[in-house]
């Protein structure tokens, strides 16, 4: 596991850009952290770095967000859901690169996950960013 101290949004934003270059389709990113810690953020980062320039906003209520780059990407936010059930979260796991924030939804699927799947975790207020199963 590595630890990375970030230390403003700025950071945060560049450390999307460098993490997402590590991605590829089929990669399935959980973000894991308490409410403001920085998930969507660093996201944000990522979608940046991938050429997408137009807002980029958790998708509570949606659930799901897709974006036309490249690698296409799937955006999931499961905060307000306990499973994945009927979803469809599963139709994009081959196809796109998966980001989901609030990932414990895909409880069910965690077996499926557990070859492709890349932590991340927030510890505290966000400063702290732990990475799991990927090198930077």
């Amino acid at each position: 596991m590595t630890e990375i101290t970030v230390e403003n949004e700025s950071k945060m934003l560049e450390l999307g850009a460098r993490l997402v270059r590590a991605f590829s389709v089929g990669d399935i990113v959980l973000v894991s952290g308490e409410l403001g810690a920085g998930k969507t953020t660093l996201i944000r980062g990522m979608m940046h770095e991938l050429g997408w320039m137009d807002a980029v906003r958790s998708p509570t209520y949606n659930l799901f967000a897709v974006y036309d780059t490249n690698p296409p990407v799937l955006h999931a936010d499961f905060y307000r859901i306990t499973n994945t059930q009927g979803t469809g979260v599963e139709d994009y796991f081959d196809t796109h690169l998966c980001l989901v924030e609030w990932p414990n939804a895909l409880r069910d699927l965690i077996d499926f996950l557990s070859a492709k799947r890349i932590d991340i975790e927030f510890d505290g207020d966000g400063r702290r960013v732990q990475l799991s199963n990927i090198s930077l």
